[in-house]
């Protein structure tokens, strides 16, 4: 299928803004706009998706590459077609957590390519897990859903205040920090002592640009987030920003991603595939490479050491070494063109999604 892009007028719930619309699929569209709230601060970042009549515009279907190397992880139970976006691996489980919308929440397993569907009613749009607890976020709904990952079952629920894009479990404090771009900000809800107990909101963490994605260190000391053309650091305990440091970039899309041995971040553009390397440190550019394409998708393994990126649209994921020196290609394989998440995990395995045709596509970097 062809992408296509057209300047559109979007009204939402704030000011309305000139925003961009990607044709994803015939009749599904990811519409990009630059919203203002009631007291004119701007908020970018969020994404409304939905069906529409899409009157002027065709798309043609055709076969997507994909590279043999890759192994293909059907969802049992899915739609033929996913907008895919938040994706994230969990240790202590060995699970890559899959959001898929409307069909539902999937663990799938790197090692054994076993993939398993949470009977869950409601819509997915971001994930996390902790504590034995699957959290959902219904951005539609604008709720926190606190699930049983065995059976489903909601045990909690807690209503957000502003609408949302992503949720994370920052273990060392029991918390779930979700990020709301509108209100420039992430809201931070306390776990109770029993599941059952609703998640209570206990602070505000104001992130002015931002946030666009959300990304903890391995021990939920520090949380770190693009803000408009910069990159912000955040101290999860003290609730505060320690630094914000230009990216280099016009504007920043994804999820920055952190190598906590060799100190050093990097972070995603909102169009070429774009992503420049930080040090951690003092937050100086190092490098930086194009993948081509549009919005940056980035990931990192911390067992092979490197850093991944892919865009969407875009038909190539490359495998980047890091270094004060710069980055330098590794490796390249073929993906579909449209497919909104690129994760990487612990044991050497990094995966995209498949937005035309619902699925998973498993890489071995080993």
């Amino acid at each position: 299928m062809s992408t296509l892009e057209k300047r559109i007028e979007v009204r939402f719930p704030y000011r309305s803004k000139v925003a961009a619309l990607t044709v994803l699929t015939p009749g599904w569209v990811r519409v990009r706009a630059r919203l203002e709230n009631r007291s004119g601060a701007s908020a970018a970042g969020l994404w409304v998706v939905g069906a529409v009549v899409l009157i002027g515009l065709t798309a043609c279907s055709s076969a997507q590459e994909v590279d043999p190397s890759a192994q293909v992880m059907e969802l049992p139970g899915a739609a033929e077609e996913i907008d895919f976006d938040d994706v994230v691996y969990s240790a202590d489980l060995g699970r890559v957590v899959v959001p898929a919308r409307e069909s539902g929440v999937y663990f799938l397993a790197p090692d054994s390519a076993e993939v398993d569907r949470v009977p869950y009613a409601g819509s997915v749009d971001s994930a996390d897990v902790g504590g034995g607890l699957l959290f959902v976020l219904d951005r539609g709904a604008s709720r926190i859903d606190v699930l049983d990952p065995e059976g489903g079952q909601v045990l909690s629920s807690a209503a957000v205040s502003a609408p949302a894009d992503y949720i994370r479990y920052v273990a060392s404090a029991r918390e779930l920090w979700v990020s709301e771009p509108a209100r420039e900000g992430i809201e931070i809800f306390a776990l109770g002592e029993k599941a059952q107990e609703a998640p209570r909101r206990v602070g505000f963490v104001s992130v002015p640009g931002g946030p666009e994605g959300l990304t903890l260190t391995a021990d939920g000391a520090a949380a770190y987030a693009h803000a408009g053309a910069e990159v912000v650091a955040i101290d999860t305990a003290q609730r505060s920003l320690t630094a914000r440091w230009p990216t280099g970039c016009e504007a920043t899309h994804g999820f920055p991603r952190v190598d906590e041995r060799d100190r050093l971040l990097l972070a995603s553009c909102a169009d070429q595939g774009k992503v420049t390397l930080l040090d951690l440190e003092d937050g100086r550019q190092l490098g930086d490479y194009e993948v081509g394409g549009g919005e940056s998708l980035p990931a990192y393994s911390t067992d092979t050491d490197h850093f991944y990126v892919r865009s969407d649209p875009g038909t190539t994921i490359a495998t980047l070494a890091a270094s004060t020196r710069g980055l330098e290609v590794v490796r390249e394989v073929a993906v579909p063109e449209v497919g909104h998440c690129l994760g990487a995990d612990g044991t050497g395995h990094y995966w995209a999604c498949d937005a035309g045709s619902g699925r998973v596509l498993l890489f071995n970097d080993q």
